[in-house]
């Protein structure tokens, strides 16, 4: 029994997986536990001691305040990373561990 699938059942199959793929990247942060972001990092500021990163979650910049240590590392990297933070008193984001 040979069944050919219609061009209305692959164009549904489709946008089925392109929602599975997208909640998928959507849950990335909450899936990672709580005090840790992960996305693309955009900039970094050694004058401040702060970089920021494009959130997986939102798509929205996040900024985080860091050690001297951890801004040397970010130097030259480009990509995707993985952020845990503690709040500060302040209300701002202190990044405590980088891994990429």
């Amino acid at each position: 029994m040979n069944k050919k699938i219609s061009p209305t059942n692959t164009l549904l199959l489709a946008i089925l997986l392109g929602m599975l793929l997208a909640s998928g990247t959507a849950l990335a942060c909450d899936g990672m536990g709580p005090s840790t972001h992960m996305g693309q990092l955009l900039s970094i500021n050694s004058e401040t001691h702060t970089f920021t990163i494009r959130d997986a979650q939102s798509s929205n910049p996040i900024t985080f305040e860091a050690s001297k240590n951890i801004i040397s590392g970010l130097k030259g990297f480009a990509g995707n990373l993985m952020v845990n933070y503690e709040k500060s008193d302040a209300g701002g984001l202190n990044a405590v561990d980088v891994a990429f």
